[in-house]
């Protein structure tokens, strides 16, 4: 069977919900067509949610249809989080209209999915990996916490959240992880303070030879800091970046940061690329 085009939606049914943590948790989709190869991690879907959430279509509204919130949009961004043949996972925190309408889909409903999409990180089989996470950010490295380690990897993960109710991923990281190291910004759970303050701890005992992050972009600059201060030799850095788009397939032009396209560049980026942005971080 020829595959869906990638700018084309195809029907995805919600086939089962996945516990994460207070802030969200994960839907597996069954696209309708498609999937029967693995994406890269870094990856991303574009999520088609065809009605309006609960919690904003009783109102009059002005958006697409009866009810529907002018907040929340139609198609979003969403990172690869798993994948089965045949299936794909997404990982969703509440964070506007738009995401807490996921949260509300239950098994047997249908959404639309666009992808995979975007350029995802690239490794070696049997290198040293630091994985650096925050947030929403972790879903997409744990997917590559999997394959890594499916490739001989040895992976060390510092994972960040603002508590113990917003940590993402944990289990799926600390079983494909030699080493996980957690931090919260209130000290609920780790080390209390930001992830980034674990970073010369964990690259003293792991020796990384390629640094991965993902997650707040003000976390992403002071990843990719550390990693060019590195000396006698900067440390390889790929950062997994996060802006609004439209379109995903670098027609709609709003996800620039300088002269990269965030949906077709990216969103994985190198920290080659971004190491004399005018946009990263800011």
């Amino acid at each position: 069977m020829r595959e869906p085009r990638l700018d084309r939606p195809v029907a995805a049914e919600v086939v089962e919900l996945e516990p994460e943590c207070e802030a969200g948790h994960s839907l597996w989709l069954a696209p309708r067509t498609g999937w029967r190869e693995a994406p890269t991690p870094g990856q991303f879907v574009m999520v088609w949610l065809p009605r309006p959430p609960a919690s904003e279509s009783s109102g009059s509204g002005t958006g697409t249809g009866p009810g529907t919130s002018k907040e929340a949009l139609d198609n979003v961004p969403m990172s690869v989080a798993g994948w089965e043949p045949g299936r794909v996972k997404v990982t969703i925190a509440g964070v506007g209209p738009t995401t807490r309408g996921l949260l509300e889909c239950r098994e047997g409903e249908m959404l639309g999915l666009t992808g995979p999409l975007g350029c995802g990180f690239q490794w070696s089989p049997g290198q040293s990996l630091m994985l650096v996470a925050g947030g929403v950010g972790a879903p997409p490295l744990a997917y590559l916490a999997q394959r890594a380690a499916a490739d001989g990897c040895q992976v060390h993960t510092l994972l960040g959240a603002r508590s113990e109710k917003a940590l993402f991923s944990g289990r799926v990281l600390e079983r494909h992880s030699a080493t996980l190291e957690v931090a919260t910004d209130d000290g609920s759970a780790g080390h209390h303070g930001f992830v980034t303050e674990l970073l010369d701890g964990t690259a003293e005992t792991s020796d990384p030879e390629l640094v991965c992050a993902c997650g707040p972009e003000p976390m992403l600059r002071r990843v990719l800091d550390w990693a060019e201060e590195r000396r006698p030799k900067p440390l390889p850095a790929q950062l997994c970046l996060e802006r609004h788009m439209s379109c995903g397939i670098g027609v709609c032009g709003i996800c620039t940061v300088d002269e990269w396209l965030v949906c077709a560049d990216g969103p994985v980026l190198t920290g080659e690329q971004l190491r004399g942005s005018r946009e990263f971080g800011k």
